[in-house]
């Protein structure tokens, strides 16, 4: 491995150490961290080769925009001005084969350097911000990435981008953010083929972990297909699992054995977000999830902000093995009957808490009856061993309400009052 104490860095987090960190690098091989903090601005890793941080070891992001790439630095590139976020990053991958972050050590992205800490999202989301870097780690139509044991700590946006990458190993990461960052997603996972996402722990300011399709900057477009996330645990202040943006394609994806804790949404799929895009999301499973959230599920055609006609439609996704607590239940909703289709719900329990108010509000907004589910415009649905729990839930509560559904079938659904729905409705 090559020393970067022996390439001229200094380690000492005042010394600006990102000319010997890249020197190591081009010198070929794995880069050794020992410990100490090690302040640089961005760096760009070869094939081959990598980062290897011992304990105690920092990585430290430099608070100055001159210590960054430009934002057109190569074509893939996107700067999200809409999002105050400019397109430089910290650690950088292009196009490159066979590269690694492992260690124990850390990597700070010095979120307070670029905007102060705020008391609520209503006020971080309002206040200006200068100038910020974009993803704290941008790998880019890489093949074979490996990172593994480090910790992400303090970005200012997204912490580890991965955008149309192959062959991708995610493993025993632990993903720090502060709860109120801006936009502070943890991994996004952007027309990737072949990832494995494997015991991390995500605390995230924004979404922990995403599926998306946005292939417009890419030069090889790729669906974001075969994926695996597995043995995770996940907290956010937005949703533990976002699937959505983009208009190209997410498929064939599989999330098992998850954690999910003081989180507003648990899931949520959503194929449009903004009025000339849609995402095709296909063949997704979830099974065995234990989820303690405000709202344990959605899925929506439209997230409500977008204009226009839906383009592409969610179908083929299944639930088994889910237990979930929360305030509210489950919102399903399709933008024109049919374009959400081919759901399957398998041994779910799901409980709400008491409802505010004294137990006479619905259990999902916007819901015409008080229930667990709420779908509209969905066609074809199958609950097999659903059953509803809570305290002081108004007696009709059901499992299902269903408004302009076709196919919706219930098998051994248990209400809360005792009853069991196993009628078929629409």
């Amino acid at each position: 491995m090559n020393n970067v104490r022996q390439f001229g860095a200094a380690g000492d987090g005042v010394t600006k150490d990102t000319a010997a960190i890249q020197k190591a690098i081009d010198a070929g091989g794995m880069v050794y961290f020992p410990a100490g903090t090690y302040l640089t601005g961005s760096i760009y890793l070869k094939s081959g080769g990598g980062l290897h941080l011992d304990p105690g070891a920092v990585i430290l992001a430099s608070p100055d925009r001159e210590d960054y790439n430009r934002d057109d630095f190569c074509p893939q590139n996107t700067a999200f001005s809409i999002e105050s976020v400019s397109g430089a990053h910290l650690i950088v991958a292009v196009e490159q084969s066979c590269v690694t972050i492992t260690g124990t050590g850390a990597i700070d992205g010095s979120r307070g350097a670029f905007y102060p800490d705020c008391q609520d999202r209503t006020e971080i989301y309002s206040t200006p911000i200068p100038w910020r870097p974009g993803q704290m780690l941008y790998f880019c139509e890489c093949h074979d990435v490996t990172i593994e044991g480090v910790r992400l700590l303090n970005a200012p946006y997204w912490t580890c981008f991965l955008h149309g990458c192959e062959n991708v190993i995610i493993r025993g990461l632990h993903i720090y953010n502060w709860k109120y960052t801006r936009n502070g997603d943890g991994i996004d996972i952007d027309c990737c083929r072949f990832v494995t996402v494997t015991g991390c722990i995500i605390d995230t300011g924004d979404d922990a972990i995403t599926l998306r399709g946005y292939d417009l900057p890419l030069k090889k477009k790729r669906k974001c297909e075969f994926i695996t996330v597995t043995g995770c645990i996940l907290k956010s202040t937005c949703n533990a699992v976002r699937i959505g943006v983009g208009s190209g394609t997410v498929r064939a994806a599989v999330f098992s054995d998850l954690v999910v804790h003081d989180t507003r949404c648990g899931i949520t799929l959503c194929s449009k977000y903004s009025p000339d895009s849609g995402v095709l999301i296909e063949d997704i499973q979830f099974r065995n999830l234990y989820m303690e959230c405000s709202n344990p599920l959605r899925i929506l055609i439209n997230s409500g902000r977008a204009t226009g006609p839906a383009l592409q439609p969610i179908r083929r996704i299944s639930f088994s093995q889910i237990r979930s607590r929360g305030l509210f239940g489950a919102m399903i909703i399709g933008q024109a009957p049919g374009d959400i289709s081919d759901l399957n719900f398998t041994d779910w329990q799901i409980s709400c808490s008491e409802i505010p108010g004294g137990g006479k509000e619905r259990v999902s907004e916007n819901s015409p009856s008080p229930a667990a589910f709420y779908l509209k415009n969905v066609s074809g649905a199958c609950f097999r061993q659903v059953s509803l729990q809570g305290k002081r839930l108004p007696e009709d509560v059901k499992v299902v309400s269903a408004v302009n559904c076709s196919g919706i079938v219930l098998r051994e659904c248990m209400a809360p009052n005792g009853s069991m729905e196993t009628e078929s409705a629409c």
